[in-house]
């Protein structure tokens, strides 16, 4: 069972050191979006790391990803969050 990371570069070498399985980066929203949805069909990963400013900026992120129950998907903030989204 795999713990996985997405984020922008710093974020994913970061969990990288701290020992997280395997880090995808992305750059903008569309990225994110895509690598979340082929990562919720993999029967390997059990969670999914995702930096705080791309569950922002993905339109339903909560109803998408946060109810499912296999694989979790927790939402970590680095900080990098727009001003005013919340």
């Amino acid at each position: 069972m795999k713990v996985v990371a997405v984020g922008s570069q710093d974020f994913v070498a970061g969990l990288k050191l701290a020992g997280v399985d395997e880090g995808f980066a992305v750059h903008d929203q569309q990225d994110a979006e895509a690598k979340l949805s082929s990562l919720i069909r993999r029967y390997d990963v059990t969670l999914i790391l995702v930096e705080e400013r791309y569950a922002l900026e993905i339109p339903n992120f909560y109803d998408k990803y946060l109810k499912l129950k296999q694989p979790v998907v927790a939402v970590i903030p680095t900080g990098r969050a727009k001003e005013g989204v919340r």
